[in-house]
């Protein structure tokens, strides 16, 4: 199964901030965000997840449409655990 540590990172569109996709085996993708202006901790820059002990999480179906609204301030441990639940 794939986890947190399985995402692949990169810098984000706003200056200071990461995003890290990852697409699940059914087609859901989790893009998960951090740094200034998102739902993370702490909401200052950083360069890669280390710099960051949450995150802001949303849930994309095959069409490109957001599931449910985006979850903020999830630890790693709450990563893994979207991860699992929509990983069906």
């Amino acid at each position: 199964m794939k986890t947190f540590k399985d995402i692949n990172w990169k810098a984000h569109g706003i200056k200071g901030a990461i995003q890290g996709l990852l697409m699940l085996e059914n087609g859901i993708e989790l893009s998960v965000v951090a740094g200034p202006g998102m739902y993370s901790l702490p909401r200052e820059a950083g360069k890669n997840p280390d710099d960051f002990g949450k995150f802001e999480v949303a849930v994309i179906d095959r069409d490109g449409e957001f599931i449910g609204d985006p979850r903020g301030w999830q630890t790693r441990t709450k990563v893994d655990e979207i991860i699992k639940e929509f990983n069906k």
